[in-house]
């Protein structure tokens, strides 16, 4: 059975990453944050409910936290290295923006369906 609560207690600190974070600085990447972040604690009430569903996306799950995970951590980095690095940390964003984040959504639209 998927432990929920660690889950969220775990996306806690993305969460109050996008809420401290200088507006204007990484808006995009944090406004990726917080659209994967509340799709993705949508998942797991959707799961919570139903827990036959709940054991069928087990493994969608866990790749959508570590999803959410790695572009946090991408994220960080871009705000904390030197800005010589910047297009390779934005470049790699990208990537996972356009490829990996969209996952969530296509999970919670199966779900929701």
């Amino acid at each position: 059975m998927i432990d929920f609560r660690s889950y969220v207690e775990r996306n806690q600190k993305i969460i109050d990453f996008v809420n401290d974070v200088t507006p204007g600085y990484i808006d995009k990447y944090t406004g990726t944050l917080d659209y994967a972040c509340a799709r993705f604690n949508s998942i797991l009430l959707k799961l919570s409910q139903d827990v036959l569903k709940a054991d069928e996306h087990r493994n969608n799950v866990e790749e959508c936290f570590d999803i959410i995970q790695n572009f946090y951590l991408h994220t960080v980095r871009l705000t904390n290295t030197h800005w010589l690095l910047h297009p390779i940390i934005k470049l790699i964003l990208h990537y996972k923006g356009k490829v990996q984040i969209p996952k969530i959504k296509l999970l919670l639209e199966k779900i929701n369906n």
